[in-house]
């Protein structure tokens, strides 16, 4: 018998690279401007008007 030479292989193909998409440029949104949130003003509590206290009324001593 005479042997066949074994068939050559078929080059394999290069996997061809994929095309990196470039990247399609995006507007950049601009922010609107907010408004700066200042301090909340705080209600000032007003202090109640207390009653000054006077000197403690000494009983009078009755005369014997």
């Amino acid at each position: 018998m005479i042997e066949t030479p074994p068939r050559p292989s078929p080059p394999t193909p290069e996997p061809t690279p994929n095309p990196v998409p470039e990247p399609i440029p995006q507007p950049i949104p601009t922010p609107e401007p907010q408004p700066v949130p200042g301090p909340i003003p705080q209600p000032v509590p007003t202090p109640e008007p207390q009653p000054i206290p006077g000197p403690d009324p000494q009983p009078i001593p009755e005369p014997k």
